[in-house]
This record gives structure tokens, C-alpha cells and sequence, in this order.
């Protein structure tokens, strides 16, 4: 089977572009499962291949300089070495290009019947697309409103370039899955990523993103745990880590009760790439939240206050600590200091309610509550976790049952968290909330 089949794309020797030769053979070298002798020849060929030598490449050559053979007394016909490497060769280069190296920009092809490499390209963004992506990304990574709004804009630019570009489609389909999160009516945006996450996989050798895309919607549309589980596992055998610490796969283990899977990831790209990455450092905290190690969560929001006090994800997490740990006065102050204005972060909007509520200032709850209702009324989506925040900070449980049943119903993607959550502690003996964590299927721990 050729990887290249079905990609119209015509097999070129780069002798003008060492560079992005040499950075393929790299990337192969790092990232495939390439045993010793499978990597001597690769590299062999290419190397003699780049040097106008490919016409050389023979088996008595290659048995020669990569295996030491002595040519007087080798017999290609009955000392296979040469063949067997090479065969092995190939499907080691398609697995890679398959799976980690999909996105890879140039490839290494060892066609059959000879053992001269191709290098073929891939089709390219422009400079200007390639550009957006990145900013698209860095906006995802933001979680404001204004920023998912502004990443969905730099996609479009993309997808207007080329409406089949499968990153791109995968995506938009996140930053519209993360509206679903941050003040947006859930199913319909959940809805049109399904149909972007389709379109991503259906390309040829599409990105990784698209099968976690799709994980997303299995998760939280469909609420198929088994199978939002099997397309995150696609993403990570493509990706490795880079899969494995994205937010959505992280919300999928924290909702499930393996907390401590996601925690193992992200300290990883913790330890790897240091204390600057905000975002991680902030899912790293929310994470060891929801697995109860609380003392685990005050350190890493310690660090990451200290890094990037301007990331209101940080505070955030720390409100949440402080009460989850019985102290609502301080969660409550600690949110008031949060440094984004109220209307870019709706998944905050109910938990001054519930910490007013909880120190026994129901009145706040009840007004923060009436709040939310009127701006429902102007025709703005109000997520009902936040509404649920307030009712438990009224105490007025059945109403907040309701209203999680409410946002259940709507698709909201914190769904996955209801169990975990720690505000969602003070129902644990309701029966409508056990009855409710049973129809969504995430597990009791």
C-alpha cells in the first residue's frame, strides 16, 4: 500500500531545498519507530541521493557501505539483509506518515523496486494562512469570548484560501466546541463542529486535530464516552503528548474519574517545557482540583500567579480551591480581583452567587440570580451551570438540579465535569443529581 495514493501529488527531488530534505529525515529520525539498521539506511540513501548519487544505489552498494559486507563473497540472491531492511523500511515510513509525521511537510517515500528515496511535498497554506493558524490557536488557548470569536475569523480567512484544509477544519471545530463553553448556546455550535470535524477526517491524511475534534463531539453532543474515547486515542498514537495534554482530552479524563491520567500528562509538558506555558499550568491546577489534591493545586496556582498574574484562568482556579477547600469568604475575594471584565468569562458569571451564598449572604445569591435572568432576557445565552451556582448559593438545590438538568439538556460541554465539579459536592445526596449523572453516563467516584 503507498501513503501517496490518492494525493495527486507528483514525487520530486529536492535538490533545491536541502533544507526541508534534511529537517524530513530529522523529523523521521525523532519521531518514527526506526530500528538501528533501518535508520542507517534511510539515511544513507538520502544522503547519497542529495549528493547526485542515486543512480549508485544499488543492493551489493548499499550491503556494502550500511552493512559491511564484503562484496567478493556476497550474494545478494541468497543474503537477503539489503531487501528485508528496506521492506521494513517502507512500512516504517507509512506508519509515521500516517500517524506522527501526517503533518510533516515533505516526505520520504522508498518506492518498491528501487532504493533511490522520493521526497514528495506536501500542498502548502501561504504564508499569510499559515499565519492565522497559529494566531488561531494562540486565541483558542485565550478562552474569552473575544478571542474565540477572533480565532473563528482567522479560520475563515484559511478555509476561504482553501475550504479543504483539514487543520484548519479541525480547528474551527474546537474554537467552536470552546464557545459552547464560554457564553454560547451549546448544540448549535456543537452541532456545526460535528459537521467541520467530518469534513476534517475526510481529507487525505488529515491532522491530528481532526480526530480529536471528533472526540469532542462524541463527548459532549452525543455523550458516547467509548467512542469520543477511541478517537482521542487516534489523535494521541498521532501526536503522543501534544493530544494528550489538549484540554478537551484533559476534560474527558477529569470527567471520568481518571484525574490522575491528565494530571501524569500535563505535569510532563510541565516538567519538559517549564512553567511559561499559561495555559497548561492553569489546566494542570484545574485538574488536580478535580482529582482533590488540593494541596497539589494551591502549588502549581502559586507558580502560575507568579508567571502570568494577567491570566484570569489562574484566579479563577483559585476562587474555585479556596471554596472547594470550605473557605467561600476567600474564594469570593480572590474572585473579585479576577483581571478580565465580567462579560469575556460567562463560566464565572454564577459563582458569585454561590460564594455569597455559601459564607450565608443569600441575598447576593438570589440578586446575582435575578442578574443572570435579566440578561437571559436581552437575548444573551446564560449558561445554567451559573445559574445552578447561584441556586445552590440560595440553597435552593432542587432548583439548581433543574437547572444542571437545563444545561444537560443544551449540550453545555461542562457536562462531563457535573460529578467532578467541586460546587456540585453539595448535591451529591440529591436523588435528582444522582438520577442525572446516570442519564449522562459519566461515572460515580
Amino acid at each position: 500500500m503507498n501513503v501517496w495514493d490518492n494525493q495527486k501529488l507528483t514525487p520530486v527531488h529536492l535538490h533545491s531545498d536541502v533544507y526541508e530534505v534534511t529537517h524530513a529525515l530529522e523529523q523521521v529520525r525523532r519521531r518514527a519507530n526506526l530500528k538501528a539498521t533501518e535508520l542507517r539506511l534511510l539515511t544513507y540513501v538520502v544522503a547519497e541521493t542529495l549528493a547526485n548519487r542515486g543512480k549508485y544505489l544499488t543492493q551489493r552498494t548499499i550491503a556494502e557501505d550500511v552493512f559491511g559486507r564484503n562484496l567478493e563473497s556476497f550474494d545478494g540472491h541468497e543474503n537477503s539483509i539489503v531487501r528485508t531492511t528496506a521492506s521494513k523500511l517502507r512500512k516504517v515510513l507509512f506508519d509515521y506518515y500516517t500517524g506522527p509525521g501526517q503533518s510533516d511537510p515533505v516526505m520520504i517515500e522508498l518506492p518498491r523496486g528501487t532504493y533511490v528515496p522520493t521526497f514528495v511535498p506536501r500542498p502548502r497554506v501561504s504564508l499569510k494562512a499559515r499565519s492565522s493558524i497559529l494566531l488561531a490557536r494562540h486565541e483558542i488557548e485565550e478562552r474569552t469570548v473575544s478571542s474565540l470569536d477572533s480565532a473563528i475569523g482567522h479560520l475563515d480567512s484559511v478555509l476561504a484560501e482553501d475550504p479543504s484544509q483539514s487543520l484548519a477544519l479541525a480547528l474551527k471545530a474546537e474554537a467552536l466546541a470552546t464557545q459552547a463553553i464560554h457564553g454560547a448556546r451549546p448544540r448549535p455550535k456543537l452541532e456545526a463542529a460535528r459537521a467541520l470535524a467530518s469534513r476534517a477526517l475526510d481529507q487525505p491524511n488529515p491532522a491530528w486535530q481532526a480526530w480529536l475534534s471528533s472526540g469532542l463531539v462524541k463527548q459532549s453532543l452525543d455523550w458516547d464516552w467509548t467512542a469520543a474515547g477511541a478517537s482521542y486515542g487516534k489523535a494521541i498514537e498521532s501526536a503522543g503528548e501534544e493530544a494528550a495534554t489538549n484540554p478537551w482530552y484533559a476534560a474527558y479524563l477529569g470527567g471520568l474519574g481518571r484525574s490522575g491520567e491528565a494530571v501524569l500528562h500535563l505535569q510532563r509538558e510541565v516538567d519538559r517545557f517549564g512553567y511559561g506555558n499559561r495555559r497548561c499550568m492553569g489546566d494542570l491546577s484545574m485538574l488536580k482540583i478535580l482529582s482533590r489534591d488540593y494541596v497539589g493545586a494551591q502549588t502549581v496556582i502559586e507558580t502560575a500567579l507568579k508567571l502570568a498574574p494577567d491570566y484570569y484562568q489562574h484566579h479563577l482556579h483559585h476562587a474555585i480551591l479556596l471554596e472547594a477547600m470550605g473557605d467561600p469568604a476567600a474564594a469570593l475575594r480572590v474572585l473579585e480581583k479576577t483581571p478580565l471584565k465580567l462579560l469575556e468569562r460567562p463560566v464565572t458569571w454564577g459563582l458569585q452567587g454561590l460564594f455569597s451564598g455559601l459564607t450565608g449572604d443569600r441575598d447576593v445569591a438570589r440578586r446575582r440570580e435575578t442578574w443572570l435572568q435579566v440578561v437571559a432576557k436581552t437575548g444573551k445565552y446564560v449558561p445554567h451551570t451559573q445559574i445552578a451556582a447561584c441556586q445552590i448559593g440560595t440553597g435552593e438545590h432542587d432548583e439548581a438540579v433543574r437547572s444542571l438538568e437545563t444545561a444537560a439538556d443544551d449540550r453545555d460541554p461542562l457536562t462531563v465535569w457535573f460529578y467532578a465539579y467541586p460546587m456540585t459536592r453539595h448535591l451529591q445526596g440529591h436523588p435528582g443529581f444522582q438520577k442525572l449523572i446516570d442519564r449522562i453516563g459519566i461515572r460515580r467516584y
